[in-house]
């Protein structure tokens, strides 16, 4: 079940902090909420490397704010 919808052009050249630029610009709120809009626009084919691009971002950025947190 692919939606062949491209959330960002050219996402795959993006660096990291690029990217999460890129999302904030777009979806206007903090750099963890925006690349999880932008995982949940391209959710529908979990194979899709756009997909695994913007949830595994969104993953880091989760670990990122918890670290130190018990």
């Amino acid at each position: 079940m692919s939606t062949n919808y491209i959330v960002i052009e050219d996402w795959h050249i993006l660096t990291e902090a690029e990217a999460i630029e890129v999302a904030v610009d777009r979806h206007g709120e903090d750099e963890t909420t925006s690349v999880a809009y932008c995982a949940l626009e391209t959710w529908g084919d979990r194979g899709d490397p756009e997909y695994r691009f913007w949830f595994g971002l969104f993953l880091k950025l989760i670990q990122r704010e918890h670290v130190g947190w018990a």
